[in-house]
């Protein structure tokens, strides 16, 4: 296996080109005025952030704007036996300053499995607080480039293992582009959950996803899309000790129902993967075979 960068190096650099990013940006313009700050957190070139199915578009909400949003979400497949997932997350969203966006969430969900005629049930439940930076637009850049990072907390409760707790921390760097106006968008997403899970001491892993998606608005309003998203699985924080990987393909259908209310649908299938030790083309162990999720958006 290729050799990754540690995390520290990662998040060394990550900050380093930001901050180069900023200091450059002032040096020849100077301090920007409020309309200056305004346009660079600019939407109005955006497709919808859900349109592109599970990958994000890099918009935000307005300053002094907030939605409400409602996902529902399940998953089925593994390796022996059968598994079924179900869950729910209720978020909401508010844009703090500008270019800023803050969203704290509640979350729950439950995990049905029938293992060698041995059923199971699993629960989790728990909340978080993610918040969103812009650092990008269309109109200036060319680009929309957000930056994000979430930090949760889930209270499991595993019929092998007991009630333990989850804490997650996802750092996350959304792109998306227009390719023809009022017609053709790309997104790209990169991301990396850091994972501290059960009784201590706790387990250490982590999950790097990398995806790309399409959105073309096929009518006023409706958005089909199609994805592509790459994920890896590691029993440490970093990048090594890689436990499998899996693939991800999938569509997706976006609906603005009226100027406030939003529905979107995605569907991904793996359709291939490899996991540690395993045979076999699909990983299956720590990854489902079949994602779907709905998404109920409310702006005010």
């Amino acid at each position: 296996m290729a050799n990754f960068p540690s995390l520290g190096a990662l998040a060394t650099g990550l900050a380093i080109g930001v901050l180069s990013t900023f200091t450059t940006a002032q040096a020849i313009e100077g301090r920007p005025d409020p309309k200056t700050a305004n346009s660079v957190c600019d939407n109005d070139d955006d497709a919808p952030t859900d349109a592109f199915g599970f990958t994000d578009g890099s918009g935000i909400a307005d300053l002094g704007r907030g939605s409400l949003g409602l996902t529902l979400h399940a998953d089925g497949g593994v390796r022996r036996g059968r598994s079924m997932g179900r869950g729910a997350m209720l978020q909401g969203s508010y844009g703090l300053l500008p270019c800023l966006e803050v969203s704290p969430y509640l979350l729950g969900g439950t995990t049905r499995s029938q293992i060698e005629r041995q059923g199971l049930k699993d629960k989790a439940y728990g909340g978080g607080f993610e918040a969103r930076y812009r650092l990008l637009s269309h109109g200036r850049h060319g680009l929309g480039l957000t930056m994000g990072i979430d930090a949760g907390l889930e209270r499991n409760e595993s019929h092998g293992e007991g009630r333990f707790s989850t804490y997650n921390t996802t750092m996350r760097l959304l792109a998306d582009k227009v390719l023809i106006p009022d017609t053709l968008h790309a997104a790209f997403n990169l991301s990396h959950n850091l994972i501290w899970s059960g009784p201590s001491p706790h387990q250490r892993a982590s999950t790097s996803v990398i995806g790309g998606a399409l959105a073309w608005q096929v009518v006023e309003d409706v958005y089909l899309s199609g994805e592509v998203r790459h994920m890896r699985q590691h029993d440490t924080l970093g990048f090594g000790k890689l436990a499998g990987h899996a693939t991800f393909v999938g569509p997706g259908i976006y609906w603005q129902a009226t100027e406030q209310l939003a529905v979107s649908l995605a569907y991904n299938v793996q359709v291939y993967g490899e996991e540690n030790g395993q045979p076999g083309r699909l990983d299956l162990t720590n990854f489902s075979r079949h994602l779907v999720q709905l998404d109920i958006g409310w702006t005010f």
